[in-house]
């Protein structure tokens, strides 16, 4: 009876695991074809959108912080998309501070910091 059940506990790991396997591949594949419109862009999308006029320049919204927070090192830049594209400027302040400033990409006003 034992050796049954050893047996046929050994079959259903040899099918049910490998299948179960290929859906979690299947499942993470379509997950990384749907874009989430929170994701950055790719350079060469920024560049395009730029060139577009859909965006302002990087550059110009980094303008914007820098005189918000005179003496603040710019650490990075990301142009995120979606309904509304923003980018992220994240910068380290004077005092030691880290924030993330969000601006509207299309215009450049800055929407907040956090």
């Amino acid at each position: 009876m034992l050796r049954h059940l050893i047996i046929i506990a050994g079959a259903f790991c040899a099918f049910a695991v490998p299948a179960a396997a290929d859906a979690m591949m299947a499942d993470s594949a379509t997950a990384m074809q749907t874009r989430d419109p929170r994701d950055r862009y790719t350079p060469s999308e920024a560049r395009d959108a730029r060139r577009q006029g859909d965006v302002v320049p990087a550059l110009r919204v980094i303008s914007t912080v820098r005189q918000r927070y005179p003496g603040a090192d710019v650490l990075d830049a990301e142009l995120e998309g979606g309904a509304s594209p923003r980018y992220v400027i994240k910068i380290l302040t004077r005092d030691g501070r880290r924030v993330d400033v969000v601006a509207d990409a299309r215009t450049g006003q800055i929407l907040y910091e956090r």
